[in-house]
């Protein structure tokens, strides 16, 4: 993935002239359970907030398959980003957002639809949301049985929901494209906040949980578990 400016992110490279489809994302974690005991690692504590799709979401452009991954969806008309990114949190999750730290990032996708190709801007904040307080609204895309709150390893330990050339489908995998998007934001918000929007809000926001999220990762890499997200094919 480059980085092309501060906030901006392509994970292809776009070169459309349609208008583009406006996304959000909502990604949360729950630091509450992470402890300092040497014979645990900081991977298995760690949480983030996932959604589960039974079914291609109906408002799908790209025929996305069942699968798992960060709460996201399209922008309602003339809506806030930070908006949708709350209403997509609450109806996808059941959990209500305790507050927006900040924007991270924009992202730029080529989505193929119809044989012709879309451009694809994608909104992604970082939120802290509670945990489930009602039922999950869109009950009839959203497996509401599936446990949102998952640990960081058992998240990077998932299989992909499909490959990247669209086979090898897997329901209860995770999008490739998602995992990239978490990925992409914890190494920058541990490594290089000054490259995100608000980058300063996050830099002090996640200062006292920073060790905690940098040894998650470390445990994760020794074991080959980020591999896939930072050279699959």
């Amino acid at each position: 993935m480059e980085t092309l400016q501060s906030g901006q992110f392509f994970e292809e490279s776009v070169n459309v002239a349609n208008k583009p489809i406006l996304t959000v994302s909502a990604i949360a974690f729950d630091f509450d359970f992470t402890t300092s005991n040497p014979s645990r690692s900081r991977a298995d504590e760690i949480k983030v907030l996932l959604v589960k799709n039974k079914k291609p979401p109906k408002r799908s452009k790209e025929g996305k398959p069942p699968g798992i991954g960060i709460p996201t969806g399209q922008f309602e008309s003339k809506e806030a980003a930070l908006s949708a990114a709350e209403r997509e949190l609450e109806d996808e999750t059941g959990c209500q957002m305790r507050r927006s730290v900040g924007k991270l990032f924009v992202m730029h996708k080529r989505l193929k639809i119809d044989g012709d190709f879309v451009s694809n801007e994608i909104h992604v904040f970082l939120v802290e949301a509670s945990e489930p307080l009602r039922k999950v609204r869109e009950v009839d895309e959203i497996d509401a049985s599936f446990e949102p709150w998952v640990p960081l390893r058992q998240v990077f330990e998932m299989p992909f929901a499909q490959n990247r050339g669209g086979g090898n489908k897997n329901p209860n995998g995770i999008y490739f494209s998602h995992l990239r998007r978490l990925y992409s934001a914890i190494e920058s918000m541990v490594f290089y906040p000054e490259d995100l929007i608000d980058g300063e809000a996050v830099k002090q926001w996640l200062k006292p949980n920073r060790e905690s999220l940098v040894a998650a990762m470390i445990d994760l890499e020794k074991e080959g578990l980020l591999e896939k997200v930072t050279f699959s094919d």
